[in-house]
């Protein structure tokens, strides 16, 4: 299948680009199209975030490797300053491994130092180094930055040598122009050391933990995230979202918690439907999906009792095809018709993939006892854990 789209704006390219690279992150593979619903709640309650984000330090060394790129190390052509900020990028991860091979979260862990990966660590983190404020420009890409600031350069470098030679009229003009360059400003960045790249570190320095939590704190609230660092809530007794949203309810904002109760909701929904998958996928073989069945089962009604309303109007999602399968899904749920809520399960996974790839039409393919599709949503608490704690451990440390 091909997609395509008119973009009226760069904000709206990029846009669209965040959205399909969501398509191949880590745990986006879905078997019944409910990702949408799931994205928006996790930018909702962690802004930034990505689920194939590893570690917090990555927020600041792409910006140092970007902002490097464009002082002339490289040339001035474009496309060559890409690849260097590619080399540059597969460097430190060998740099981190050198320095401790045991590194957890180094990207292209797995491959390094002879093969490199297909999406960069800038390619990762650039949305969420923006929603940060660390870029000032949440409209540009990583090629328009580069592009941009070596016209910039070269504009300066013509207006300073036009200045040798203009009479006073145009000296003037081009001072003028100048100092319009010298205002523009694409990063808001920490003071870091030029030999930055020596003895590279995966641990935020005290400088780095502060500065990325204030700026996350500036830039996201009144979210999940911003909460959590604001408060310094210790996450290890939290080990997923549905015991976070019980123990923070009480504490946070009305609309917030309001949110948090809405997502657990859903995600019973949701868990729900994926149990019964597995079940109808292994015949009624997969031992662990027949006893999660028959707990969930039990008491139906109250697993499949979100407002899908208020969910699709909170998150402004205007996709009817989605809120038309939960809809009849739930109803399935809510009155035990199993074999409808089957059907409909079937209806569903050959509408998204088409008759020859939806798997429910080729269960002797799979292990009856594999489970397949996912289980409960995360909304991206695992990786934003990790980035929390990574920052609270950059600020009890006396590394500057």
């Amino acid at each position: 299948m091909e997609l395509g789209w008119i973009d009226f704006s760069k904000k709206d390219r990029q846009r669209v680009l965040d959205v399909m690279s969501l398509l191949h992150e880590q745990g986006a593979v879905d078997e019944l199209g409910i990702g949408i619903v799931r994205d928006a709640f996790a930018n909702v309650f962690f802004p930034g975030t990505s689920t194939v984000q590893t570690r917090a330090k990555y927020f600041l060394i792409v910006p140092y490797i970007l902002k490097d790129a464009v002082d002339g190390r490289y040339g001035r052509d474009v496309n060559r300053i890409l690849r260097c900020i590619d080399e540059d990028e597969k460097t430190c991860g060998i740099r981190f491994l050198e320095n401790n091979p045991d590194e957890d979260g180094v990207i292209g862990k797995r491959v390094l130092p002879n093969g490199w990966v297909a999406r960069k660590p800038s390619d990762i983190y650039w949305n969420g180094i923006r929603a940060y404020g660390i870029f000032t420009d949440d409209t540009l890409s990583i090629r328009e930055y580069v592009a941009l600031s070596m016209k910039l350069k070269n504009d300066k470098l013509r207006l300073a040598a036009g200045n040798r030679g203009d009479d006073v009229a145009d000296a003037d003009r081009d001072d003028k122009d100048a100092g319009d360059f010298r205002m523009f400003r694409f990063w808001n960045i920490p003071v870091w050391s030029q030999d930055w790249r020596e003895n590279l570190q995966m641990d935020l320095t005290r400088e780095e933990a502060l500065f990325l939590k204030s700026q996350i704190i500036r830039n996201t609230e009144p979210s999940l995230l911003s909460y959590i660092l604001k408060n310094h809530v210790d996450m290890e007794p939290y080990g997923d979202f549905e015991v976070l949203t019980e123990a923070l309810s009480s504490q946070l904002d009305e609309h917030t918690a309001y949110l948090m109760r809405l997502a657990s909701d859903f995600n019973n929904l949701v868990y729900m439907a994926r149990v019964r998958y597995n079940v109808i996928l292994s015949d009624g073989e997969n031992e662990e999906a027949i006893r999660e069945w028959k707990y969930l089962s039990a008491d139906s009604g109250k697993y499949a009792s979100v407002d899908l309303k208020a969910v699709f109007e909170e998150l402004q999602i205007k996709n009817t095809k989605t809120y038309a399968f939960l809809a009849e899904l739930q109803g399935c749920f809510y009155t035990g018709r199993m074999e409808d809520a089957d059907a409909c399960i079937r209806k569903r996974e050959i509408q998204l993939k088409g008759v020859a790839r939806a798997k429910l039409n080729r269960s002797e393919d799979f292990n009856p006892q594999d489970w397949v599709g996912g289980r409960k949503l995360d909304y991206r608490f695992s990786n934003a854990k990790r980035i929390i704690q990574d920052i609270y451990a950059g600020e009890a440390c006396g590394y500057v």
